[in-house]
């Protein structure tokens, strides 16, 4: 009989033990994206350069740099397109309209963002910047590929700018514009 309660003490303990076993459900869960606003860019910067005049033709370099923002969530690329007016000083003395080029451009994913990179197939060899005493038709020159260029980065690109050596001193400003369009 001994061995009756004890072989039933051991099963009311093995049954206690198996019900404090964690029960476990699987539980599913959906999430729904939404793409967000249309796309964006801004500046980024105050570009300028400096320059001694010492009789002989020169260069000049600045960055451009702007901000584009792709919210969209669907891949399909986006592009950046840039025209500029004349430079021009407070005499009207201006640089010739073919005196600003592009260089390169590079791109990275802006502070606070998780990004995917812009894969960039604008190749800048001789890319004149367009200019004239108003702006000219724009011209792409930074795009994002397909499935490219998601998030927020930031773009900066490398201007030269031909100073001929009978340019007259002074200050002189451009007003270059920039936009974001979709498709690569």
């Amino acid at each position: 009989m001994a061995k009756i309660g004890s072989a039933l003490a051991l099963l009311l303990i093995l049954a206690a033990l198996a019900a404090a076993v964690a029960r476990a459900a699987n539980v599913a869960v959906s999430g729904t994206v939404t793409g967000g606003a249309a796309l964006a860019v801004a500046s980024n910067g105050t570009p300028s350069f400096n320059l001694t005049l010492n009789g002989a033709d020169q260069t000049a370099t600045y960055t451009l740099p702007v901000q584009a923002t792709d919210p969209r969530g669907s891949g399909v690329g986006w592009n950046l397109t840039v025209t500029s007016t004349q430079f021009k000083d407070a005499s009207s003395h201006t640089f010739p309209t073919t005196a600003s080029s592009i260089t390169a451009a590079t791109n990275t994913c802006s502070t606070g963002s998780t990004c995917t990179a812009a894969t960039n197939g604008i190749t800048y060899a001789a890319f004149a910047l367009p200019a004239g005493a108003v702006a000219p038709a724009a011209v792409k020159f930074f795009n994002a590929a397909a499935n490219s260029g998601l998030g927020k980065m930031d773009v900066n690109a490398t201007v030269s700018v031909a100073v001929p050596a009978n340019t007259f001193a002074g200050t002189y400003s451009s007003t270059v514009t920039v936009s974001i369009v979709s498709g690569p």
